[in-house]
């Protein structure tokens, strides 16, 4: 493991800057950033309780949107959250 020893000027010079960065930043995407959160099929799999094989399924029937980047699927958080609603507020059949 290597140690450095910084001098108390070279430390606030590289304060200064990392603040200015972060102010930067908080100026392009304010408070809250508005990119979407990304999840990926294990992920999607455990909030809806469901298999890989439905998940697929759901995919092909276009009940959920996703993208794919290589070989590998991702769905945005809102898409998931609100299939979820929908499975959840969906009244079972009741046999009479």
């Amino acid at each position: 493991m290597n140690y450095y020893v910084i001098t108390e000027t070279n430390w606030a010079k590289l304060r200064d800057e990392i603040l200015s960065l972060a102010e930067c930043c908080h100026k392009a995407f304010g408070e809250k950033s508005k990119h979407t959160d990304w999840l990926h099929n294990g992920d999607v799999c455990r909030l809806l309780n469901i298999s890989k094989r439905t998940l697929q399924h759901y995919r092909d029937t276009g009940v959920l949107p996703f993208t794919q980047i290589g070989h590998k699927c991702y769905y945005k958080r809102e898409d998931v959250e609100t299939l979820l609603l929908t499975k959840s507020n969906k009244p079972k059949n009741k046999m009479i």
